[in-house]
C-alpha cells in the first residue's frame, strides 16, 4: 500500500514536497496544519508534517529525527503585525493556518520579551487586518507582501531559545512507516534548494519571490543536532511557563 503523506497548505511544505525524489508512490493530501496530527493518528500507513507543539498532545506519535521544516533566521511562515501608536499590548489576534505553535508561542514570546500576558483571539474575517495586533500564519504574508512590515515569528523564537525554530516535524503513528520514509527520502535534501519558485508560486509578487530566493538558505529540511535541540527546547517552553504539568520524551526515530 502506498504511504499517505499529509501536508500543510503553505509555501514551505510545497517546496518540501517538490524536492522529494521519486515521490510517485506517495498519496498526497493537503489539509489545515492543525488537523494533521489527528489524520496520522487515524491512518497507520501515513506520515504528516505536524506543528511541533502538537507533539505535546500526541506523545504516542513517532517523530523523524531526519527531516521536517526548520528556520534558522529571518524567513518564517508567520509574521506579527503591530498596530501603531500603542504603549502596551494585551491582546493579539491570530489569522490564517493557525496551529498550537502560534497560540502557545505568542503568549510565551510576549511574556518573555515584554513581560505582558496577552490574550490570543482568532481573527474575525470582518476585521480590518492590520487595525489590531495580529499574527498572520501562512501564505497571505507573501501573497500580499505584508511580511515586509511584519516581525518574523521564527526569528523571535530563535532569539528566545538560541536554536533553530522547527515549525513542523515529520510524524506518524507507525514507527516502521516513519523509519521507511526516513530511509527513502533523507537524501532528497542534501543538494540544497532548487529555485524554480515562479513556477511553484504563480500568485506571489516579484518582491516576495526575490525575498524567498535570497533567504531560502535559512530554510532547513534535513535535520542536524541543532534542529533536534531546537525541538527539545521548544517543547520545554510550555512546561517552564506552567502551561503543561510534565515534560515529555519525544519518540524520535
Amino acid at each position: 500500500m502506498n504511504t499517505k503523506f499529509f501536508l500543510p497548505t503553505n509555501i514551505f511544505s510545497r517546496i518540501f514536497f517538490d524536492e522529494l525524489k521519486d515521490e510517485n508512490h506517495l498519496r498526497i493530501e493537503s489539509v489545515p496544519s492543525s488537523l494533521i496530527a489527528k489524520k496520522v493518528n487515524e491512518e497507520q500507513n501515513s506520515v504528516g508534517l505536524i506543528p511541533t507543539l502538537d507533539v505535546l498532545s500526541n506523545k504516542e506519535l513517532f517523530i523523524s529525527s531526519e527531516m521536517g521544516i526548520s528556520f534558522d533566521a529571518l524567513l518564517s511562515n508567520a509574521y506579527i503585525h503591530f498596530k501603531e501608536e500603542q504603549t502596551t499590548i494585551d491582546e493579539i489576534f491570530l489569522k490564517g493556518d493557525v496551529t498550537s505553535n502560534e497560540v502557545i508561542l505568542s503568549k510565551i514570546l510576549f511574556k518573555e520579551f515584554y513581560d505582558v500576558d496577552v490574550k490570543t483571539t482568532l481573527h474575525n474575517q470582518k476585521m480590518s487586518d492590520l487595525s489590531e495586533n495580529i499574527l498572520i500564519v501562512g501564505d497571505e504574508n507573501f501573497e500580499r507582501e505584508i511580511f515586509l512590515n511584519g516581525l518574523s515569528l521564527a526569528e523571535e523564537i530563535i532569539e528566545l531559545i538560541d536554536a533553530p525554530y522547527v515549525n513542523f516535524v515529520l510524524a506518524g503513528a507507525s514507527e516502521k512507516v516513519v523509519k521507511d520514509f526516513n530511509v527513502k527520502f533523507k537524501s532528497a535534501f542534501t543538494n540544497g534548494h532548487s529555485e524554480k519558485y515562479e513556477e511553484l508560486f504563480p500568485k506571489l509578487t516579484q518582491t516576495s519571490l526575490d525575498f524567498l530566493t535570497v533567504n531560502i538558505q535559512h530554510l532547513v529540511f534535513d535535520f542536524d543536532e541543532q534542529d533536534l535541540e531546537g525541538i527539545k527546547l521548544l517543547l520545554q517552553m510550555p512546561y517552564y511557563h506552567g502551561m503543561i504539568k510534565d515534560m515529555i520524551d519525544v519518540n524520535f526515530v
